[in-house]
């Protein structure tokens, strides 16, 4: 069958392939921070801990340092720049809209606007935790063993950050929050597998609000479930609803960020120009 249309040229088979993971500039202080940020906010869950609370929602002593370390990479490697927010525009616009209706809704059925802030406070506090700073811990730690340049996500190939991504996951469902809505060993994996897609959009883009904006969401709904004023099906539903949305923004920001590029196919069904990261 002829590649052409109407005469044009032929049209090369491709593949798309991601180029590399984010571009982070780390050094020995922003890990330590991280691994402290990690810690706090593990211990002092564990241990119900906190420095004030919004409504009934706690407030991690955690925050602060999550805060500090997103300064110290760089809110504009976390996606707060022109570039980012062009290139998440829909999924930002349509999520935002989504998010203000259900703290609305909220603060109508089941508490107050305070508790809904408490609940999206909540969000940053966790994906600056168990997003930012594991990720950046687990994957500079593995590329360091494995003998790669750890100082960049760019440089650590392909296995530093699946271990990453899945450190992210593993950590996040041993919340106490998570944990006691567990009955056995498979309840784990919901918490694992959302960590993991919110880590690694992450990881691939930068983008760190995103996926507030979905972790946010998914709190209020999973509390209005508890509260018994939603229902399962309808929790479950938004959550594949949104975690879909996610992973459709996720290639359309890499495509318009030059993260995610077609390759034309060589031989054996391989790009002719490799990645930038091994």
């Amino acid at each position: 069958m002829s590649n052409t249309v109407d005469g044009a040229a032929p049209r090369t088979p491709g593949i798309w392939v991601w180029r590399r993971w984010t571009r982070w500039p780390l050094s020995p202080a922003i890990l330590a921070v991280a691994a402290t940020a990690i810690a706090v906010d593990v211990v002092t869950a564990w241990r119900n801990v906190t420095i004030g609370s919004l409504g009934p929602i706690p407030t991690s002593p955690a925050l602060p340092i999550g805060i500090a370390l997103a300064l110290m990479v760089g809110l504009r490697r976390l996606g707060l720049d022109r570039t980012n927010l062009v290139a998440w525009r829909e999924f930002l616009l349509v999520g935002g809209l989504v998010l203000a209706l259900a703290v609305w809704h909220y603060s109508v059925r089941i508490g107050d606007p305070k508790e809904a802030g408490g609940l999206i406070l909540a969000a940053l506090d966790e994906e600056l935790v168990y997003r930012l700073a594991v990720l950046i811990v687990v994957g500079a730690a593995t590329a360091a063993l494995l003998g790669r340049r750890w100082r960049n996500p760019e440089d650590w190939g392909i296995v530093p950050g699946v271990v990453a991504v899945l450190g992210s996951g593993l950590v996040f469902a041993l919340l106490p929050g998570h944990v006691a809505q567990m009955r056995s060993t498979s309840d784990a994996l919901p918490f694992i597998s959302l960590g993991m897609v919110l880590g690694y959009v992450v990881l691939r883009t930068g983008a760190l609000f995103p996926v507030v904006v979905v972790h946010a969401s998914l709190n209020l709904v999973t509390i209005a479930d508890l509260q018994a004023i939603s229902e399962s099906t309808w929790r479950a539903a938004f959550a594949a609803t949104a975690l879909v949305a996610l992973a459709l923004g996720t290639i359309v920001a890499g495509v318009r960020l030059g993260m995610l590029q077609r390759f034309p196919r060589g031989p054996g069904w391989r790009p002719v120009a490799p990645p930038l990261s091994q």
